[in-house]
């Protein structure tokens, strides 16, 4: 009855009490969120009027909640003043996923097949996570191997380097550094994976990676080893390495890696090749068979520090190298000149390479200025033989019929050393004291100074038919160089909530100076260059940002171009140098904007560069008369001005379905003007390459579906002929998809169609299909079993093309391009805390940034 029933709730402690209880008999119950339900019946003695009830304790009940489904829009893109940050919960991440797969979504970001990255053109060469240094800092070596699901965010940052974060004045041109946000609780763990692989074009690879990650000590451990061995390639590769990376405490850490790598390659190449001259046309078509073998060894060490007065930075790299190579050479030119030429190259190569440097950095005693003082040296030395067994057939021009051939037998060999010595010091004093609306702004005062020493001596034997050997001294080399340059600059740098700018000038005396030991010819020549000096990066309002950067450098040309004594290793191409070549000053400049529309969806990047150069060394070839009255060619050297080249790219996404589909429009417009000599002959040729792509990108849980469109053109002028020579035009149609119907079982799917014209080595118009399964296993998913069927219709080849003054290159690597290929990985992948997953809750207004 509801009148016999009386409620209460228990305090804090667990404490209740009832009062008016009618009988003395009586019916307990008791319920609590997370425990079992109690109930049990009491009986109080008549005569008490109260009764003090023994402690009840109640057993703990799981509770089951149906989910609960909890969408919030998220914006994919935060840009900032030299920051571009991608929230990792705005995109698809699947079962297994690596960093790699997450990097491929993002707008901006290209990966190519061997894990490279770049960021709007630019290769991505630094990683760091939560803004520490992570193990060796190489960005392919670990994207491949860091789950994506315990990203939170992906940073894109303009980064001048750790001294000038220290000091806050940021000169010269920034690189491009992918900073790794981790979810709370996931900085630390263990990961790394075990893979072996075997295909049908018995190709076979097996590798192991392993790393310890935690807040203060960072150890990684790896090898592979892989064959290949099928009518075009052979190859026997193997490689071992480990680094490790510890804060010995809160201000100082040390690293140090080791790697050794070894391999066996053999491939087949074809290279056609068109060298225009105003008094004809040459036609090379070439097969090169190449045969290496290298042994690599490199090891660094590295030291840092850091206090709110002082950083430090000291690093050490050695590396030593064997290789052997051997090349088969046939050539056939046709056109102007009509030769056969059959070559049997061997070399074998030394190499041990010291180099070292140490920054210093310091907060002066008046906290306006700083001082930063910098070294740096390399030494190196380096033997090399080659043995060159040369065949040059030599047909009538007119009937091609052979008149004669001749037989060249060289054994030549070269000995080189070098060293080099440089150092800087920067001092820096505020002008102007901070401000909320102005920020702080400082004179800067540098110098800086670099000598390079390099020696250089080959000998040449050469044997006769007769079977005797003697040295040919005009063959030799024997030289010293040395090139010293010095910059003294003077900048001033703002920066400020919202912008950073800094500009100034560049004062640059160089110096080459060189003696050439046989002959006793000495060279020395001085040279003055300057240069402006600007960056700026400046944040817009509604998520975007606009940055300049303007830049210049002193390059000396190499000695082997300045040498005036003759290089024939080449038979057919004399090479002679030039001693009044001046050292070339190159100047590089490049605008981005960068936005992001919250409401829209809709993110645009767009960038322009370009780049000129005062005193270019250009090539000047001429056609010479043999002893036996043939053709060759014969390369000097000369300066010129009038070099340069301009380039844009630009990407427009939008993005739909919260995030899921992504349609984007992105491309690239280069144009570039060389000018060399032909026959001393001043020249000049043009080139301009267009490249668009549309893509549709739809990403769910259970499936993706990616497509895309796109159109290359390239088109090259040469004054010579004063005619376009060659025009390359490529339509592709690309597709794939992927269908997770659980989290265990993956089946992908892709397709390219290539329409290519313009080519002269026959390219076709390939059909590339493949197709594979994946499926998981054990807890975790962290064994994985692939089978990956790839080009089904035997239609792929390898080209590239490549423009050298008045000559255009187009090369084909054979291989075989179908095979089926089975995998099998066991992924390691343990962070934060052990028995489950974290949950993070992520805050778009949270402002850090590293």
């Amino acid at each position: 009855m509801a009148e016999d029933t009386l409620r209460t709730t228990s305090d804090a402690k667990g404490n209740f009490t009832f009062s008016k209880v009618k009988s003395s008999k009586f019916y307990l119950s008791i319920t609590a969120l997370g425990y079992k339900p109690f109930a049990s019946i009491y009986e109080a003695e008549q005569s008490k009027k109260s009764l003090i009830l023994e402690s009840i304790l109640l057993k703990t009940e799981a509770i089951h909640l149906a989910d609960v489904e909890v969408k919030v829009k998220v914006n994919p893109i935060k840009i900032k003043k030299d920051t571009i940050e991608y929230n990792a919960g705005a995109y698809t991440i699947r079962e297994n996923d690596k960093v790699e797969d997450l990097l491929k979504q993002l707008q901006g970001i290209e990966v190519d097949d061997k894990g490279s990255v770049t960021a709007m053109g630019k290769k991505m060469t630094k990683l760091r996570v939560n803004g520490e240094d992570f193990f060796t800092n190489n960005v392919e070596d670990y994207i491949r191997q860091l789950p994506a699901d315990i990203i939170a965010k992906l940073q894109v940052i303009d980064d001048y380097g750790d001294q000038a974060n220290f000091t806050g004045i940021k000169i010269g041109t920034p690189i491009k550094m992918l900073n790794l946000v981790t979810k709370p609780g996931k900085d630390k763990g263990l990961f790394g994976n075990a893979n072996a692989s075997s295909a049908t074009n018995n190709a076979n690879n097996v590798s192991v990676n392993g790393n310890i990650w935690n807040k203060t000590k960072q150890i990684g451990l790896g090898t592979r080893y892989g064959i290949t061995n099928n009518e075009f390639t052979k190859t026997d590769n193997g490689s071992l390495n480990g680094n490790i990376r510890e804060k010995v405490s809160k201000a100082l850490s040390y690293n140090g890696g080791y790697s050794l790598s070894r391999g066996a390659n053999k491939s087949v190449q074809n290279t056609y090749l068109e060298t225009y001259n105003p008094q004809g046309t040459i036609y090379d078509l070439r097969q090169s068979d190449n045969n290496s073998n290298s042994l690599n060894n490199n090891i660094n060490l590295g030291l840092n520090g850091s206090t709110k007065k002082n950083y430090f930075n000291a690093s050490l790299i050695g590396t030593i190298t064997d290789t052997r190579n051997e090349a088969i050479i046939n050539s056939n030119k046709t056109g102007y000149i009509r030769q056969d030429l059959i070559s049997d190259a061997a070399s074998k190569n030394n190499n041990a390479n010291l180099s070292g440097n140490v920054n210093w950095s310091r907060r002066l005693a008046n906290p306006k200025q700083s001082l930063s003082i910098g070294f740096n040296f390399g030494t190196g030395k380096g033997n090399s033989n080659s043995t060159i067994k040369d065949i040059i057939r030599y047909y009538n021009e007119t009937t091609n019929i052979l008149v004669k051939d001749s037989l060249l037998n060289r054994l030549v060999n070269n000995n080189t050393s070098s060293a080099d010595l440089g150092g800087n010091i920067q001092f820096s004093d505020v002008l102007k004291k901070a401000t909320d609306s102005t920020g702080a702004g400082y004179l800067n005062l540098t110098y800086r100074f670099s000598v390079n020493r390099s020696q250089h001596a080959q000998a040449t034997t050469v044997t006769n038919l007769l079977g005797n050997s003697f040295v040919v001294d005009s063959l030799g080399q024997d030289y010293v160089s040395s090139f010293i340059n010095q910059n003294f600059g003077v900048s001033y740098n703002m920066n400020n909530k919202l912008i950073s700018y800094n500009f100034g000038l560049n004062f640059t005396p160089s110096i080459i100076l060189g003696r050439y030991r046989n002959t006793g010819l000495e060279l020395r020549k001085y040279q003055f260059n300057y240069s402006p000096s600007a960056n700026l990066s400046y944040q817009l309002k509604n998520e975007g940002n606009l940055s300049f950067g303007y830049s210049g450098a002193t390059n000396a040309p190499d000695f082997n171009k300045l040498q005036p004594i003759r290089n024939n290793n080449d038979v057919q191409n004399l090479i002679i140098g030039n001693p009044d070549l001046k050292a070339t000053s190159n100047h590089t400049a490049d605008l981005s904007y960068n936005k992001f529309g919250v409401k829209s969806g809709l993110s645009i990047m767009v960038g322009l560069t370009g780049t000129f150069a005062i005193n270019s060394v250009v090539s000047n070839t001429v056609f010479l008369r043999d002893t036996l009255s043939s053709l060759k060619q014969q390369t000097t050297y000369e300066n010129v001005n009038g070099v340069y080249n301009l380039g844009g790219n630009y990407s427009f996404n939008k993005r739909l379905l919260t995030n899921k589909l992504s349609l984007s429009v992105n491309g690239n417009v280069a144009y570039n003007r060389n000018v060399f000599y032909t026959d001393n002959v001043l020249n000049r040729s043009s080139g301009i390459n267009i490249s668009n792509a549309f893509r549709f990108n739809l990403n769910e849980k259970k499936y993706a579906l990616n497509t895309s469109v796109s159109y290359s053109f390239s088109s090259n002028t040469y004054s010579v002929m004063n005619q376009n020579i060659k025009n390359i035009q490529v339509l592709a149609l690309n597709g794939s998809a992927s269908w997770i119907p659980t989290k265990r079982f993956r089946v992908n799917a892709s397709a390219s169609k290539s329409l290519n014209f313009g080519y002269s080595l026959y390219a076709g118009n390939p059909l590339l299909v493949n197709m594979g399964v994946n499926t998981s296993f054990l807890k975790g998913n962290k064994l994985v079993f692939s089978v990956q069927a790839n080009d089904l219709f035997n239609q792929g080849a390898l080209f590239s093309t490549s423009i050298t003054n008045n000559s255009i290159s187009e090369n084909r690597t054979r291989f075989i391009s179908r095979f089926v290929q089975a995998t099998l990985i066991y992924n390691l992948s343990q962070f934060g805390n052990k028995r489950g997953k974290s949950v993070a809750f992520d805050n778009d207004d949270r402002e850090e940034s590293y």
